[in-house]
């Protein structure tokens, strides 16, 4: 009898599963149920759309044909509003019912809502995570003379780089840490982020956060906590994602922010699987359940749910990398690092004249993660040793040196 699988969300994680789905079982039926109205793009790629160094077509990654072609039920501008467990049903907000024999949520998340007091006084105040976020991002930015990024996260950097490197208004960022990624960098890394980014024409304000939102003059003006204002035309935030995970809210499926999984993918329910940013999986690389943010993590996630669907039994294990321009540099990540996994030793070397920064993070004597700031040289190699999973022998500070990673 020919099996029926349902996929909810259709970013990376959602497509790679269907495709691969496909893949084992060509006669298999596959619905995608996807809330955005557009087929999958690159979001990694995102970043690159707001700086102008790539067109929207360039972004897209399938095409209307591709589903098709590969016959997979492509349902845009939909999402699930229930999951019957019992009788293994997806009910839509169109009234559609999709029955199913394996399930994979790969929702992924949308940004919080702005934390800060009086934020209803603006209008103009943007997210960034869908490409229709970015669009508008552009629109705005480009016809404002400044505008405010708040949040000490990747998303708040990438805003606050992409509207600088276009040079149409003047960007102040300000964040309530000491620098950005201050669970991750150090001083001195921290430092560095900053210098880069005053040499991108980047105005900081740290350790500092809003009070106050009121209008001046037909603009928006920010007052902090150290009396410092700021006026402004547009407002950008970065400060986390909530995760959609109302379909499967009341089934018996356990939800710790994400929806958490065993190392399989699979819920605590019988056929339901989670992958990508919404699962919270049972990572082999630290021995706990974890929450992966990256699209590397969220397409071999996929994959690994798929084989699984369809009858196998593989264990998820990958390193998940991130890699972006920084200010006209390079940011690496690599592996697991303090923010997900606290009291991590680490070793590093820094430059502030030759504008690079490598910390190399360590569990029960392995390599388990690191991030770099200027060329990241030996990176790949990294990678393959934190795979391995083995003790590292003689003196981790060797790890820092690119001539000893050939």
């Amino acid at each position: 009898m020919t099996r029926q699988y349902v996929v909810l969300g259709n970013g990376i994680a959602g497509q790679t599963c269907a495709e691969e789905l496909r893949r084992l079982d060509p006669d298999c039926s596959i619905v995608i149920i996807a809330a955005e109205r557009h087929p999958l793009y690159n979001r990694v790629a995102l970043p690159r759309f707001l700086r102008g160094q790539v067109r929207e077509e360039k972004v897209m990654m399938r095409t209307l044909q591709d589903y098709q072609r590969q016959g997979l039920d492509l349902y845009l501008s939909t999402w699930a509003t229930e999951v019957d467990v019992r009788d293994k049903v997806v009910r839509t907000n169109r009234g559609q019912e999709f029955r199913y024999d394996a399930l994979l949520v790969a929702t992924g998340g949308r940004p919080k809502p702005p934390p800060w007091a009086g934020v209803e006084e603006v209008e103009k105040v943007f997210g960034f995570q869908t490409l229709d976020d970015t669009k508008a991002i552009i629109e705005e930015s480009d016809r404002s003379r400044s505008v405010l990024v708040l949040g000490g996260s990747f998303i708040a950097y990438e805003l606050a780089e992409g509207i600088a490197y276009r040079k149409r208004a003047q960007v102040t960022w300000l964040m309530r840490g000491p620098w950005f990624l201050r669970y991750v960098l150090d001083q001195e890394g921290g430092r560095l982020c900053q210098l880069l980014g005053e040499e991108a024409g980047v105005r900081f304000i740290c350790q500092d956060e809003v009070r106050r939102f009121t209008r001046s003059n037909g603009r928006y003006l920010a007052e902090t906590g150290s009396g410092q204002r700021v006026e402004f035309d547009m407002l950008a935030y970065g400060v986390g994602l909530d995760y959609y995970v109302e379909p499967v809210q009341g089934t018996g499926i356990e939800i710790r922010r994400g929806i958490v999984t065993d190392a399989k993918l699979r819920t605590s329910m019988p056929d339901v699987y989670a992958a990508g940013d919404v699962a919270v999986f049972f990572d082999h690389m630290v021995g706990k359940h974890n929450q992966m943010g990256t699209w590397d993590n969220a397409e071999a996630h996929g994959r690994t749910a798929a084989h699984n669907m369809a009858g196998a039994d593989e264990d998820f294990f990958d390193v998940p990398t991130y890699t972006t321009t920084m200010f006209g540099s390079t940011l690496a990540v690599m592996g697991v690092t303090p923010d997900v996994q606290p009291g991590l030793e680490s070793v590093r070397t820094y430059s502030f004249e030759e504008r690079f920064f490598r910390k190399l993070f360590f569990m029960d004597g392995r390599l388990v993660g690191g991030i770099m700031i200027g060329p990241p040289k030996g990176r790949k190699k990294l990678i393959e040793i934190m795979r391995a999973r083995q003790p590292i022998e003689g003196p981790r500070e060797a790890l820092l040196d690119p001539a000893n990673l050939r």
